[in-house]
């Protein structure tokens, strides 16, 4: 059984949450061409400090509260494996295992549980319309009591993607633009976001959290290991 974040220490002493995606690192799963990669990363979706450590203890990757230092790269993974980490987090421990379909992208997101406790959902995509002509962009609904989220932008507040379940993920392909949008709970106002210039071919990230007073969202521009 393969074991989640083995071998990322080499990312953590090169600080991977910063670094540019373009840089060289070894691979750190079986894949080859008889079978599809799949892709795991980690959000912190809560006000505290989060901290994923590999099966083994021996590599762990650091997740901030602060916009792109909550979410951790894309790592390539072997489809159909069972897949294992630890979650620390205000002192609890909380198992995170995953089993990725071919191509499929998976973030697992850390969030506080309506009783309080925290808890590790996963989030799933198998995105198909991937072009390089535009940015591809993604909706994450993080907030278990958002029944649907949806995200709004441009000069005439156009409609980019609709009716997010809880832990679901939306996304379309738009145009390489400035972009500012508005992203709505329940058909009601959450927050709003620039996301300055994007870029043709690039993926990006938009997250609905639930936040102290009231709920908050924030961006990433997507990057793999």
């Amino acid at each position: 059984m393969k074991m989640l974040l083995a071998g990322l220490a080499v990312l953590g002493l090169a600080g991977a949450l910063a670094a540019p995606a373009a840089r060289a690192e070894p691979a750190l799963y079986e894949t080859g061409p008889a079978q599809d990669s799949s892709f795991v990363r980690f959000v912190n979706a809560t006000g505290v400090k989060v901290t994923v450590v590999s099966a083994s203890g021996s590599a762990s990757v650091p997740l901030g509260t602060q916009a792109a230092s909550r979410v951790s790269r894309y790592y390539p993974v072997a489809a159909g494996r069972s897949l294992e980490a630890t979650v620390l987090v205000a002192g609890a421990k909380l198992p995170a295992r995953v089993v990725a379909k071919p191509g499929e992208y998976v973030t697992v997101a850390v969030v506080a549980g309506a009783s309080g406790a925290y808890e590790a959902r996963l989030m799933r995509e198998s995105p198909t319309d991937y072009s390089a002509a535009r940015a591809s962009l993604s909706l994450s609904n993080a907030d278990a009591r958002c029944a649907k989220a949806s995200m709004t932008g441009g000069p005439k507040d156009a409609r980019i993607v609709e009716q997010v379940a809880p832990f679901g993920i939306g996304r379309r392909q738009v145009n390489p633009v400035k972009l500012a949008v508005q992203v709505h709970c329940d058909g009601q106002p959450a927050a709003r976001l620039d996301l300055s210039q994007l870029e043709a071919g690039e993926r990006y990230s938009v997250f609905l959290m639930a936040g102290d007073g009231g709920r908050q969202a924030f961006f990433v521009r997507d990057a793999t290991s």
